[in-house]
């Protein structure tokens, strides 16, 4: 189709270009052809309304058609507009290509031309022979004209000694014309020099003149004038005459010189007029800007006549006009008539006298022009006269001196006698208006105001004034006197009861002042004049209260509505009183005592021959009665109503009155009372004196103090060791709390009491020599609230001792007074601590329980309790190393890493007993929920025993026992089968308990058992002493006192609790039934059974229908109770009961139990360790040969590796490549395809696990020696070691389950790893886990290893020999076993990782050996050969 023209082709400018050729930009093709459009459309709206309905058709028609047809072109310009560029670049191409070949058809051209017509008719010139041989011999050119020479060079000029000569001859015809004239007297400042003669006129003019000849006759030559007329404020400094003024000045003068008998007369005559002329005109000048810029209709130029004079009028106040004041001040610069040669004279209207007018200056001066200056300077004297008229005036009406000083000068009137600097009433002139100006600096109040405009008229009422202003001077003093006291000062009240009220007598003159901390009270000052100059101040204290303005009182605090209050009483106040009674500082009529670093001496106030100037005064600013009584009123107020609480309370009190010493007020309190008869009356024997005092620092409170007699308990506080001890309380002041303050004074008392009666029990103890209790602990403190007991061999450790109103128990605290290792080692049995010691409340208990685990629970604080990230299967979750778990004060569980747990029992005699917690504390069948038994861990624990400390603690076994199940014996009674065997008595021995006081009696002959006999529970169950104290720790130390304690090691009964676990501290106060009657006879029982029944129902074994079968398999009785065993809820276990019949017999009637594996019960039996042995079990060490890792306890290694050992099983279970082997006790047996392998405890330590690795019979020839080394070698040093990470146990599991060749490659990088070697460029290492830097792949910690069809493995590769910073890169690789290739994991790394990688494709593309495993070989590649920028380095 081809397009139609466009009728009306768009026009568009040339665009930038060559001439043929324009361009322009597409868009703005766009917007002209839109606009063009538009432009249409809008013609076509106004021209169609007038054509008919066919023509506007045809013309809409055309218009529709011309437009697409326009806007179609554009589309298929864009179109083509998008290959432009090509299009583009081949058009300068040719452009490019044809304007070279021009450059060659014009030089062509023009080379033609030269040579057939500019080089045809070109001739050289014919060589100047003489002229170069004059140049190139004589060096000149001597050829020229002469005329020349004539024309250009100037004739030579004299020389200087004719030019010094001529001008010396003209200084002496000078010198000869000067002296032979008469000069002016002005113009004697002269210079003659150089010909001339220089005359100086200061300030005015400079002019220079010299003489043309010798002759008498000849006239003066006028060479130079200067005018030295300047004005400094406009001009800066420059010239105020024009060049052409001076050219006409210096015609003017040079005329006067001639002809004339006195030619430097008339010189000066002439200069001098106009100088004086410029000086006034610079003095107008600068009074019509002074005017314009500042004064404004202050000034005015009354009169200026140009060269005569200039008149100026000053102060013009137009509300002096308005008073009809006739006084014009007027200043006058005049030109002197009669003395042309005297300077500008000043005049003043009205006339100054003498003295003042030599203070202005009587002619101006001219080196420094100004107005300003001449006005400020009579302004100065004009208002120094005012103000000394006025002094006189003044002086009348005050005491002291009128003064008039300071600059700007000022009128002082001291108001108040005596008077501070701010309070004096300055009275200064406005210098614009002449006006007085009245102002007191301390002081901005209406009555300034009043005095100025009295001044400012006719000085009526002045003395009134004055007197207004005294009184506001002095209640501005009260102000000023308490602001920095938190005290509100009011003018007014907003009182609803002042009709009537005595408040309404007062003058008006008063300040209201509310008194600190108390809203509701006020001191009311009243100030009255009593004479001249003189002012009293009068004090009332106002008490008021809060209302509306109905005068409504109630619900005023929850309405928030206090805007008016209610006067109530007010009392007049008699200061002086106040002010000097005893203690009072202000009191003048006692002897004041000056102390001195050489002497003391006594001055007496008002005596002695000291002037008054000597004597000390304080700031007449500051009233120091109105201070003194806020303060009384404050302080006294607090103590009004703490008296009326205290008495409201039952307390009897002293009245308030002065501290002995005089510095603050005291109340007294004389009695306590109380429901406890007995404690008040012991504690307040002790009881010398209490007071309540204020104090007012950071914060106000009250201080109580409490003076006691010295307490029953020696300490080592140098603040104790007195007669007396003091004890300081602090209460809250602020606000309303007085009911409060009362409460906690008697909670503070009862709770000195509850300490003071646990103190005096405790007492006995402590200062029986006998029982030695000092070496245990040392009584640190004892202020009578709190007790502080130091403990430990260096005493470094504190714990204190304090009673708890809010919980009503006492409370311990932990610490330490002396640099420890350690932290306060009790700090994890704490709560225990303070639960035993609130059921027991014997300190003597709780001092022997600190001294008995100090040692084992300084090892247990020992141990660290950070997580660890990395130890478990999932390597995001952090795991605690230990966890440390108080079950009661002397027993705590160890467990690690969430897997493994201990229990330790610290007893007496410096032994712990230490037992596998996993197992049920009942039922060592059983295993508690979330822990699993440790094996071995009675082996490990034997190896830490001390014979020699815990031979006699020592159980005897049967030889059958290993074999046996575990016997029901609580497993604490081991620890006592043979304690003190001399000790077991008989029934009289029991008697005489009895009588004793002890707390079992009538106890039967129980039958005899046969020690003999295989799990016989006789001999441990009826024979030794009751082993329930040691199931919860060390027995109570109150065994040295009482005789009621299970624990008594002299006692021969056995606790009726022995076969019941011992309750938590919170069940402590529950008295449950001896299980023990079911195990005896009914014979037995009648014949008097030592366990008494009680009233908790318990079912006995023997109700269920088995008679006689006492060992019938049945729940515990513990299980029965609600509080049992602390910790684990798994520990409540059923318990296999075994008893024994009345002839000894072994009865037992219950189902068989299953097989335990042979002594895997072992660990449940409790082992008896020293207070060292556990020390070394837990503390930091380094395991010998494995020095390169950081120090570990022995547990936390044995536990390790009994951990990793245990994991393996599990590992060979999760990996198809490894197989059980053998089922070998304490042993993990797998076996590979070529090898046999076990790991297993060194049985020397059991502190470290090892790899023993030996050759299937089918490949014995396949490894050697070397190579089964260095694999058990590598599993020791990088598997099996801290911290003991099972995901590299799994890493070396899968590493193991490879084929054979690969293996054996993977043995030789294990070589180079425990031996680099040097003579390479990169050290190589195994990373079993993915390390931090390649965690894109897989999270940090997990295995590394990977091995199905295809093998990933990690490597670090270490620059070796290098001085800078070791470069370390990990590479992650990947082993395609079919192909025999080892390449890296993709992923975009950094260049040193692409460098490997480029490496190892090329390492791939030459190595075509199939027989050999390709992974060494390129890790030994890469070893050798890898060179990478230290930049590039991971």
């Amino acid at each position: 189709m081809v397009m139609a023209p466009i009728e009306e082709q768009l026009v568009v400018p040339a665009g930038p270009g060559p001439q043929g050729g324009g361009s322009i930009p597409l868009g703005t093709l766009i917007e002209y052809a839109t606009q063009r459009t538009y432009h249409e459309l809008c013609v076509l709206s106004e021209l169609l309304p007038r054509k008919t309905d066919m023509e506007r058709k045809l013309e809409i028609f055309q218009f529709a058609s011309r437009t697409r047809q326009l806007f179609v072109r554009i589309l298929a310009l864009v179109k083509w507009a998008s290959s432009v560029n090509k299009v583009d670049k081949c058009a300068d191409i040719c452009m490019f290509l044809e304007r070279q070949s021009m450059f060659f058809v014009d030089t062509a051209d023009f080379l033609h031309k030269m040579s057939k017509e500019t080089l045809v008719t070109a001739r050289l010139p014919s060589f100047s022979l003489p002229c170069a041989i004059d140049v190139l011999t004589t060096g000149t050119y001597p050829r020229l004209p002469t005329c020349i020479r004539d024309k250009i060079i100037p004739p030579d000029p004299i020389t200087q000694q004719e030019k010094k000569q001529t001008l010396q001859r003209l200084n002496q015809v000078i010198e000869y014309r000067l002296v032979s004239s008469e000069l002016p007297t002005q113009m004697r400042r002269l210079k003659i020099e150089q010909g001339r003669v220089r005359f100086f006129v200061e300030f005015e003019f400079e002019v220079t003149l010299t003489l043309m000849g010798d002759s008498p006759n000849i006239p003066w030559r006028l060479l130079d004038i200067t005018f030295q007329v300047e004005d400094h404020e406009t001009g800066n400094g420059k010239s105020l005459v024009h060049s052409m003024q001076v050219h006409y000045i210096h015609q003017l003068a040079q005329s006067r010189l001639l002809d004339t008998e006195k030619p430097l007369h008339d010189l000066y005559r002439v200069l001098h007029s106009f100088c004086m002329s410029l000086q006034l005109e610079v003095l107008h000048s600068q009074t019509q800007r002074l005017k314009r810029e500042r004064l404004g209709d202050s000034i005015m130029v009354e009169q200026y006549v140009i060269s005569k004079g200039l008149i100026i009028s000053y102060w013009r106040d137009h509300t002096r006009r308005e008073r009809q004041e006739t006084t014009v001040y007027k200043l006058s610069v005049q030109v002197c008539e009669e003395d042309d040669g005297k300077p500008l004279q000043v005049a003043h209207i009205p006339a100054m006298s003498p003295e003042e007018s030599r203070k202005v200056g009587l002619a101006i001066r001219s080196d420094h022009l100004s107005i300003e200056k001449l006005l400020m300077e009579t302004i100065e004297v004009r208002t120094h006269s005012k103000l000394k008229e006025l002094s006189k005036e003044f002086q009348r009406l005050v005491d002291e001196t009128c003064e008039v000083r300071d600059l700007p000068v000022a009128l002082h009137v001291p108001v108040l006698t005596p008077c501070m600097s701010s309070e004096v009433l300055r009275v200064a002139v406005n210098v614009q208006t002449g006006a007085f100006m009245a102002s007191v600096p301390a002081c901005e109040d209406q009555a300034v105001t009043d005095i100025e405009d009295c001044l400012n008229s006719d000085k009526r009422g002045l003395e009134r004034l004055l007197s207004k202003l005294r009184i506001q001077l002095s209640l501005q003093r009260c102000e000023k006197s308490v602001q920095l006291m938190p005290a509100a000062c009011l003018k007014t009240l907003p009182v609803i009861n002042m009709s009537g009220h005595s408040l309404e007598s007062l003058p008006s003159a008063r300040l209201f002042i509310r008194v600190p901390r108390q809203p509701n009270t006020y001191v009311v000052v009243a100030v009255l004049e009593e004479k001249r100059g003189h002012v009293i101040q009068q004090y009332y204290l106002l008490t008021t209260t809060p209302c509306t303005h109905e005068g409504i009182e109630d619900d005023i605090v929850d309405s928030g509505i206090k805007s008016f209050v209610k006067a109530g009483q007010m009392i007049p106040i008699d200061i002086f009183s106040q002010t000097h009674g005893p203690f009072c500082k202000l009191f003048e009529g006692l002897p004041v005592k000056m102390d001195s670093l050489t002497r003391k001496r006594k001055i007496f106030l008002g005596e002695g021959d000291q002037s008054e100037s000597k004597k000390s005064k304080g700031s007449p600013y500051f009233v120091q009665e109105l201070s003194y009584l806020l303060a009384h009123v404050e302080e006294k107020i607090p103590f009004v109503h703490l008296g009326a609480e205290l008495q409201r309370q039952g307390l009897s009190h002293t009245s308030i009155t002065a501290d002995s010493e005089g510095t603050c007020l005291a109340l007294g309190v004389m009695d306590f009372p109380s429901a406890d008869k007995d404690l008040v009356h012991n504690l307040t024997g002790q009881l010398l004196s209490c007071k309540f005092r204020v104090q007012s620092r950071a914060s106000r409170n009250w201080i109580t103090e409490f003076l006691f007699s010295k307490g029953p308990l020696p300490t080592t506080y140098f603040k104790e060791s007195g007669a007396t001890v003091r004890v300081c309380l602090p209460f809250d002041l602020s606000g309303d709390n007085v009911q409060k303050t009362v409460t906690d004074l008697l909670d503070e008392w009862q709770a000195m009491g509850q300490l003071y009666q646990l103190v005096t029990d405790f007492a006995d103890s402590y200062n029986d020599v006998r029982l030695n209790m000092p070496a245990l602990a040392t009584i640190k403190s004892y202020n009578y609230r709190k007790l502080s007991i130091a403990y430990g061999p260096n005493r470094a450790h504190v714990m204190t001792v304090q009673w708890k109103t809010e919980t009503r128990q006492f409370q311990l605290a932990v610490g330490t007074c002396q640099p420890s290792s350690t932290a306060n080692p009790h700090l994890p049995v704490l709560v225990q601590l303070q639960e035993e010691l609130n059921t027991s409340r014997s300190l003597a208990h709780l001092v022997q329980t600190l001294y008995d685990t100090w040692s084992p629970m300084t090892a247990i604080s020992k141990l660290s309790t950070t997580s660890m990230m990395g130890t478990s299967t999932h390597p995001k979750q952090p795991v605690l190393n230990y966890t440390v778990i108080p079950q009661s004060s002397t027993h705590v569980r160890l467990v690690f890493r969430s897997c493994y747990c201990v229990d330790i029992h610290m007893q007496s005699g410096k032994l712990v007993a230490v037992r596998d917690g996993s197992y049920g504390l009942f039922d060592n069948t059983r295993v508690i929920e979330g822990l699993t038994p440790a094996p071995s861990l009675k082996t490990f624990l034997s190896m830490f025993v001390d014979e020699m400390v815990t031979a006699g603690h020592a159980r005897r076994r049967s030889t059958t026992e290993d074999d046996n199940p575990p016997s029901p014996i609580r497993m604490d009674m081991d620890m006592f089968i043979s304690q003190q065997p001399s000790m077991l008595g008989s029934p009289a021995a029991g008697g005489r308990q009895r009588g004793d006081g002890f707390r079992f009696h009538n106890n039967p002959m129980t039958p005899p058992s046969n020690p003999h006999t295989p799990a016989s529970p006789g001999a441990s169950r009826m024979i030794q002493p009751s082993p329930s104290a040691a199931l919860i720790g060390t027995p109570s130390p109150g065994t040295l006192l009482t005789s009621n304690s299970p624990g008594n090691p002299h006692l021969h009964a056995p606790s009726p609790q022995s076969f019941v676990p011992t309750p938590s501290p919170q069940g402590l106060s529950l008295h449950m039934q001896s299980p023990a009657a079911p195990f005896i006879s009914p014979g037995m029982v009648d014949a008097g059974s030592p366990f008494p029944g009680s009233s908790l129902s318990m079912t006995s074994p023997a109700a269920r229908g088995w008679p006689a079968s006492p060992s019938l398999a049945g729940p515990s009785p513990a299980s029965l109770l609600p509080a049992a065993s602390p910790g684990h809820p798994a520990l409540h276990s059923p318990q296999t009961q075994r008893d024994i019949t009345e002839h000894g017999r072994i009865s037992v009637m219950s189902p068989p139990s299953r097989i335990l594996p042979q002594r895997a019960w072992a660990a449940a039996v409790p082992t008896l360790l020293s207070h060292e042995g556990l020390t070394k079990l837990l503390t930091a060490s380094m395991l010998p040969g494995y020095t390169q890792f950081l120090p570990a306890s022995p547990l936390e290694r044995f536990f390790a590796c009994v951990h990793l050992r245990r994991h393996m099983q599990r590992v060979i279970q999760s990996e198809a490549p490894l197989m059980q082997w053998t089922s070998e006790l304490g042993v993990v047996g797998f076996k590979v395809e070529s090898l046999q392998c076990k790991i297993a405890l060194n049985p020397n330590t059991l502190q470290s696990l090892h790899l023993k690795v030996t050759p299937t019979p089918d490949h014995t020839e396949s490894w050697t020696a070397e190579e089964m080394q260095i694999l058990e070698k590598f599993f020791d040093l990088k598997v099996a070691c801290p911290p003991y990470k099972v995901n590299l146990l799994t890493a070396f599991g899968r590493l193991m389950g490879a084929p054979l060749r690969i293996l054996k490659d993977c043995i030789q990088i294990m070589r180079l790893e425990l031996a680099p070697d040097r003579n390479l460029k990169w050290s190589v290492q195994w990373c079993l886990t993915i390390p931090p830097s390649l965690h894109f792949i897989s999270p940090p910690g997990t295995p590394a290893i990977l091995v199905k069809n295809k093998m990933i493995f990690m490597l670090q590769f270490t620059r070796i020999g290098l001085n800078v910073e070791a470069q370390s890169l990990c590479v992650p690789m990947l082993y395609e076993i079919s192909q025999n290739k080892v390449q890296q994991v993709d992923h975009q790394g950094s260049p040193a990782l692409t460098a490997i990688a480029a490496m190892l494709l090329r390492f791939s593309e030459m190595h075509h050996n199939p027989n050999e495993c390709a992974i060494f070989p390129a890790v030994r590649e890469l070893m050798t050969n890898l060179v990478i920028p230290v930049t590039s380095g991971v």
